[in-house]
């Protein structure tokens, strides 16, 4: 029988924070596309560990960055990037306008972070961050979309489904559905706003197993302290070779959905 702790999934936040260095990699990617000023005031939303969210605060020296997480144990792990023009608040994307003021802030950042929220929630997490946003304002995300580690997620379907695991529960949409739910809410969304991007991210073997230790198994409903966590872990170690790519290293194609949105302005 599935134990209470295995149906309601959850993050390490510690472990995450090694494990997270493939995002790091593309910081400077993300951060070209809509570079923060320094008196920028910034939610990042879904902060995680905070890595992220402090690089933002030192780019904003007269400015502030909140960061938001529903995950105790990440805001755990981000509360030693506290920084004077750097907090952190618990509290979920759909919630975010009432975690967080009206019309506080002029850009809210989001990474890696919508395809773990159901479809159906898209437009309840774009009106939330309309609401915070003060007109002008920029919504800035990335996650995963359609495609993305399409080669491995059948290994890690066929190992949970082994070890009697759900489905996995994760969303990556198409750029188009996604451009329609944004003008929907009330968006501005320039010609490029709405893209999909394919990303060779370099992993060695050990890498891409800690990435299914700290972060795949999310997909699968296991909670990290729970045997089935460990178990899932092994089994697709035990398989990790069938993943490697067709040069022989292990490194993965991720498409990202790259998303530049603007609230627009009351006079326009």
């Amino acid at each position: 029988m599935t134990s209470e702790a295995t149906r309601q999934p959850g993050w390490a936040g510690d472990e995450y924070a090694q494990s997270s260095s493939h995002h790091r990699v593309y910081d400077d990617w993300f951060l070209a596309q809509r570079p923060p000023v320094p008196s920028d005031h910034v939610i990042d939303a879904g902060c995680g560990s905070g890595e992220f969210t402090a690089v933002l605060a030192g780019l904003v020296p007269d400015g502030h960055v909140l960061g938001v997480d529903p995950d105790a144990s990440m805001l755990e792990a981000a509360a030693r990037h506290w920084a004077d023009n750097l907090e952190f608040r618990q509290g979920r994307i759909q919630d975010l306008d009432h975690v967080c003021e009206p019309e506080s802030v002029n850009l809210v950042v989001s990474r890696a972070v919508f395809h773990w929220i159901p479809f159906a929630d898209y437009v309840r997490c774009y009106r939330a961050i309309f609401v915070v946003l003060r007109p002008g304002g920029w919504l800035h995300a990335e996650s995963g979309g359609a495609g993305n580690v399409r080669h491995f997620r059948p290994l890690l379907s066929e190992v949970a489904t082994q070890l009697g695991l759900k489905p996995e529960t994760v969303t990556f949409p198409d750029a188009g559905s996604v451009l329609e739910l944004l003008e929907q809410v009330g968006f501005e969304v320039p010609p490029s706003g709405v893209t999909t991007v394919a990303q060779r991210r370099p992993f060695d073997r050990e890498q891409l197993l800690a990435w299914v230790r700290t972060q795949a198994y999310v997909a699968y409903g296991v909670h990290p302290s729970d045997d089935l966590h460990t178990r899932f872990v092994n089994a697709v170690g035990d398989r990790i070779d069938e993943a490697r790519r067709h040069d022989g290293t292990y490194d993965q194609t991720f498409v990202r959905l790259h998303v530049l949105a603007r609230r627009p302005t009351k006079d326009s």
